[in-house]
């Protein structure tokens, strides 16, 4: 039903690192050494070991960090935690919106719309191709004009009256990645226009609203409590990485990470229904840019690695194997697999790693994130 071959304005992201939350200090531009710098030029880009029983961490960190920031004794503006709690709890009551409803009048470009649909290809409906008040009670908010839909669905609905239902002949795309079986076929869908979005109603942050949306709080002061917690932990680690000054990087690990992110990125834009040269396309960006791009967030989010890793080492944090094995069981019911060889093969397919690479980073960035928290303080 939606537009497959609809350019995405995607932004870099760090894949399923935990640590891209800023960059660390840049001593230099200094390699390892000449034969890092030699085996660098002749390895290509996916070349990197993923054997389960590589060392996830980076040792003896230290040795590539100039000046490690002092990260027992992190000093945080107390207006700029308030500013970052303040945003949070805007993004929330904007995620939980409500609009007036309208009822009556007719659709106009830039409406947002509430709908129901069917879609039917010679009569029959075709799996993916409704929203009804069955399974969808809440019906499917369309802004008018956003190209998230199929050429032709949005323009036949302008005009169109309020609380009425219509059927709109449209032809799906001849390229649909999302579904070869509808390529290139007309259909029609029954569409039901439910309402259109009035004015935002004026929501409060308060114990109501939290109580009603964000169970997992019990209050609007234990939400602000818990988040502001949060927040200290990001910002505290963020400084300590801006104020660290790293001398050389981890060649091997840079590799690694621009794997994981370039799988992942590519996944990503399968699974959107697009491929690179559209996105490359999209944002006018050359495929070298692009993996400049890539390798410069690798080279920031290993670096962000780097202080973490050698903070653990100073502070003799470790990651147990009970802690691993219980870890390693979640990711094992939540993805429904048996064997932590499975969940290999999944975690290489789609992010280029091992799970326990993920875990361990995972686990060793929050016994840090811990830390740093607890020797932070407002002023």
């Amino acid at each position: 039903m939606r537009k497959a071959n609809k350019l995405l304005v995607l932004a870099l992201c760090a894949g399923l690192s935990v640590t891209a939350f800023g960059g660390c200090s840049k001593g230099s531009d200094k390699k390892d050494s000449k034969e890092d710098t030699k085996q660098e030029e002749t390895k290509k880009d996916d070349d990197t070991s993923l054997a389960a029983d590589a060392d996830p961490l980076i040792a003896d960190a230290a040795s590539y960090i100039t000046t490690l920031a002092d990260y027992k004794k992190v000093e945080l503006d107390k207006s700029e935690v308030d500013k970052e709690l303040q945003k949070q709890i805007d993004a929330t009551l904007e995620t939980y919106a409500s609009y007036k409803q309208i009822k009556k009048g007719k659709v106009k470009e830039g409406d947002t719309v509430n709908l129901y649909y069917v879609g039917r290809i010679d009569g029959e409906v075709f799996e993916g191709g409704s929203c009804t008040e069955k399974d969808y009670p809440s019906g499917f908010d369309l802004t008018i004009g956003s190209g998230d839909f199929i050429d032709g669905f949005e323009d036949a609905l302008i005009d169109k009256e309020v609380g009425k239902t219509y059927d709109i002949d449209v032809t799906f795309p001849e390229e649909y990645p999302q579904s070869e079986e509808l390529a290139g076929k007309p259909a029609v869908f029954t569409v039901t226009i439910n309402y259109k979005r009035g004015e935002k109603i004026k929501t409060k942050f308060n114990d109501e609203f939290v109580k009603k949306n964000l169970t997992q709080y019990t209050s609007a002061k234990d939400y602000k409590k818990q988040n502001r917690q949060s927040i200290i932990k990001s910002m505290a680690l963020k400084k300590v990485c801006e104020d660290t000054k790293i001398d050389k990087y981890p060649e091997d690990k840079v590799n690694e990470m621009t794997t994981q992110l370039k799988k992942t990125f590519e996944v990503y834009l399968s699974q959107s229904g697009i491929n690179i040269e559209q996105y490359l396309t999209g944002k006018k960006i050359t495929e070298e840019e692009h993996n400049n791009q890539l390798k410069e967030t690798s080279t920031t989010d290993v670096g962000n690695q780097l202080v973490y890793n050698a903070i653990a080492q100073a502070e003799k944090i470790e990651i147990t194997d009970e802690e691993y094995q219980t870890e390693l069981k979640t990711y094992l019911t939540s993805h429904n697999v048996q064997t932590e060889e499975d969940l290999n093969k999944i975690f290489i397919s789609n992010y280029g790693t091992t799970i326990k690479n993920i875990i361990y980073n995972n686990l060793l960035f929050n016994k840090v994130s811990d830390f740093v928290y607890k020797n932070a303080k407002e002023v």
